[in-house]
């Protein structure tokens, strides 16, 4: 399932969105004209009352199944936006720290170390989890920060509460880390998936069932109605994964910290 997700969500959003569409339509439409030319109308518009009945309540039931999935995958990416937002906001405060640390020696080995985990965030774990993938070097690189602060010697007060305020942002950062890890690996398992496709099928029958004289009107709002179920499963699968597709989540604050970087080693020149 991860595969195929993945492979869909490389695909640009405009060109994905109407392929699922037209797919949706193409099938509905179909369907509904063969089942038009074979079924048999005077059954069905006998059985018209029941029929539009049954359609309506199956329609308000997979409607609210939609509902509900929306609000979970969205309340989701809110979520992740705030994680990622947080862990941003740790890694600049620690990066500022770094920076004024008054022992220049020490600092400055710290910050090479630092400045490699954030390059590291930025070109591989960020690129990784686009495709759903984890990261080794990353971990790895990020161990070494923790391994430079600790082995910090503090020559008087304001160092050791410099190195506090440190320690501080590094652990606010690791558990942020944690919770974008988390969330990477969080999407709505296949279980859930099959009870939507198939709400969609019943759906759309169930819309067949209805007794239309006009067979092309017939075929076109069933092919519009499929459209409308499509665009929010397309929703949910964008939603679904943070870090694919064209919603996806991107490190800013990271890039941020190498754009300041940058900066300062121009001004010092």
């Amino acid at each position: 399932m991860k595969a195929f997700t993945d492979y869909l969500l490389q695909i640009p959003s405009f060109l994905l969105f109407i392929l699922i569409i037209a797919f949706a339509a193409i099938i509905a439409g179909l369907g509904t004209f063969l089942f038009r030319r074979y079924a048999n109308l005077k059954i069905l518009r006998s059985h018209n009352e029941v029929t539009g009945f049954l359609f309506l309540a199956i329609a308000s039931f997979y409607a609210f199944l939609l509902s509900f999935v929306v609000f979970m995958v969205w309340g989701q990416m809110n979520e992740t936006r705030t994680n990622v937002s947080k862990e941003g906001s740790s890694a600049m405060g620690l990066y500022r720290d770094i920076k004024f640390y008054p022992d220049t020696v020490e600092s400055k080995q710290l910050m090479i170390v630092y400045l490699d985990f954030i390059y590291n965030v930025i070109d591989e774990e960020f690129p990784n989890m686009e495709h759903m993938k984890t990261s080794r070097k990353t971990p790895e690189s990020f161990d070494r920060v923790f391994y430079k602060i600790e082995h910090l010697n503090p020559k008087n007060q304001f160092q050791i509460q410099l190195v506090a305020e440190m320690f501080n942002h590094l652990n606010d950062l690791s558990m942020y880390r944690g919770l974008r890890d988390t969330s990477a690996n969080r999407e709505i398992p296949p279980p859930l998936w099959w009870p939507m496709i198939l709400g969609a099928i019943i759906t759309i029958f169930c819309a067949m069932l209805l007794d239309i004289e006009h067979l092309h009107l017939h075929v076109a709002l069933n092919a519009l109605l499929s459209i409308f179920i499509a665009m929010i499963i397309f929703i949910i699968l964008l939603l679904d994964h943070p870090y694919s597709g064209s919603l996806r989540i991107k490190p800013q604050s990271y890039k941020q910290i190498f754009t300041m970087e940058q900066w300062d080693t121009e001004q010092s020149k």
